[in-house]
């Protein structure tokens, strides 16, 4: 019975992956997927002769993802379609890993179903349908850990050898397979360690530092990239700057409804561990959980790089898993009630917008997707008006559209740089991150105010100077 239902919320998710393909198989880069269509357009033009880009496109990520967007286009012919083909394997790929962890880590009495509930969480679904590598870097923490969880050293050495691969985020995630593993051996979760199993590790590294090696012969660095407008943000910070990402990661955890879940699960935890009553499954999957959340915590909270929702993106999976099963397990008679709240603020999670003088990681749920509908209604605007672009000036990606909607610009469809010195007319976007509190109170307070288009919740203005 259990294996049948497996396989229908297997086959209901593929199809709503697949429906989700064709509503957005023509919807563009968006934010950093941007940074990824410049270097897989520059491998893609290099006819694949080489496959470490250029120090002034490269951020020091590994080039899984963009290797494959590159391999893709060749296939398929270079369009958006082509490449969320890619993403839809991936995705679907990611729901496979998913509902096996779900199926290994579950208590006897979850319900399956709390499956599709979990896939419903905000950060999760809209990474299925923003093309970024943030989908590939979980499918292959999930291999890994469930190559873990299972003893299947094959698995887990493929998985770790894609987190490597896939983003330097995923050395967060090798290390944190690696203390579960180790923590699980001591708590005799596990088999004895044999050369199979260090192989699994083993074998990453080796590629990983060959990898390393080659890119440093081409570009004369690896990992941390001499690219300054990317170097900066690998940097160790102040102590003000770590009290701050602090409240960020923190923030992160609580995001698009989030907040509920914690609000579940902290008590439960709480009961659990007053209660004196163990539970091996919670216990590893609370194991996995502190491990992921320390590590990320250690390894990203003193850098100046700008923290993102996304990046946690597999610890929010872990602690749903967490909550539903301390839930099930502690007090099974509020599970009704426990599902309608976290439903509510999963569906609430995507019309979470901060005020513009907030940064927002628009990326991290489905509200970014309403950005471009206002984005086209202004330039019709600026059209029937007869404004040149060449006047307005922007901190939006609208010169980047070669490479965010894969479509060529003429001159006259160019905007100018933002500079309140220089510009006649002014963007603003609630989407806009970079745009500093001081510039936004002089344009909103002494610029007359234009037109606004807005939808649900997501804006773009524009603003004259006044003579």
């Amino acid at each position: 019975m259990k294996t049948t239902t497996y396989k229908l919320i297997f086959f209901f998710l593929v199809c709503c992956l697949i429906i989700e393909f064709f509503l957005l198989k023509d919807f563009p880069f968006f934010w950093d997927g941007i940074s990824k269509s410049i270097r897989a357009d520059w491998i893609y033009n290099q006819n694949f002769s080489q496959l470490i880009v250029p120090t002034e496109i490269n951020s020091g990520h590994p080039p899984l993802w963009i290797v494959l967007i590159a391999s893709f286009w060749s296939v398929l012919g270079k369009t958006l379609a082509s490449a969320r083909i890619l993403l839809l394997f991936v995705n679907i790929a990611v729901v496979y890993q998913l509902i096996v962890l779900c199926k290994t880590t579950f208590l006897k009495n979850v319900s399956l179903f709390f499956i599709v509930l979990l896939f419903i969480e905000p950060t999760f679904i809209a990474q299925t349908t923003n093309l970024n590598n943030d989908m590939l870097l979980l499918f292959f923490s999930l291999l890994s850990l469930n190559g873990l969880l299972k003893q299947k050293n094959l698995l887990l050495c493929i998985g770790l050898a894609g987190v490597l691969f896939t983003n330097l985020r995923g050395v967060y995630i090798f290390v944190s397979i690696g203390l579960i593993d180790f923590m699980f051996y001591k708590q005799k979760y596990t088999e004895q360690l044999n050369k199979f199993r260090i192989y699994s590790y083993l074998i990453p590294i080796l590629l990983f530092a060959l990898f390393s090696f080659f890119q440093y012969k081409t570009l004369g660095w690896f990992l941390i990239t001499e690219n300054e407008g990317f170097a900066n943000h690998r940097q160790t910070t102040s102590v003000t700057g770590i009290v701050k990402n602090s409240l960020a990661f923190l923030k992160s955890f609580l995001d698009y409804g989030r907040i509920v879940v914690l609000a579940i699960c902290l008590p439960l935890l709480f009961k659990y561990f007053k209660s004196g009553i163990k539970n091996k499954t919670i216990d590893k999957i609370l194991i996995i959980t502190l491990v992921f959340t320390a590590v990320f915590f250690i390894g990203i909270v003193p850098f100046s790089n700008p923290i993102g929702d996304r990046y946690f993106l597999v610890c929010y999976l872990l602690i749903f898993i967490l909550t539903i099963n301390l839930i099930h397990y502690l007090k099974p008679k509020a599970v009704k009630l426990v599902t309608a709240a976290i439903l509510i603020a999963f569906a609430s999670g995507h019309f979470w917008i901060y005020p513009s003088t907030l940064s927002q990681s628009w990326d991290s749920s489905l509200a970014y997707l309403n950005y471009y509908k206002v984005e086209r209604k202004m330039e019709s605007y600026l059209e029937n008006r007869t404004i040149a672009h060449r006047s307005v000036g922007t901190r939006l990606d609208l010169n980047s559209r070669h490479y965010s909607r894969l479509i060529e610009l003429e001159g006259n469809e160019l905007y100018a740089p933002f500079n309140l010195m220089d510009n006649t007319y002014v963007l603003l976007s609630n989407i806009d991150n970079e745009t500093k509190d001081e510039a936004l109170t002089t344009v909103k307070t002494n610029w007359e105010h234009i037109k606004s288009f807005s939808n649900l919740g997501v804006y773009i203005s524009l603003y004259k100077k006044r003579n």
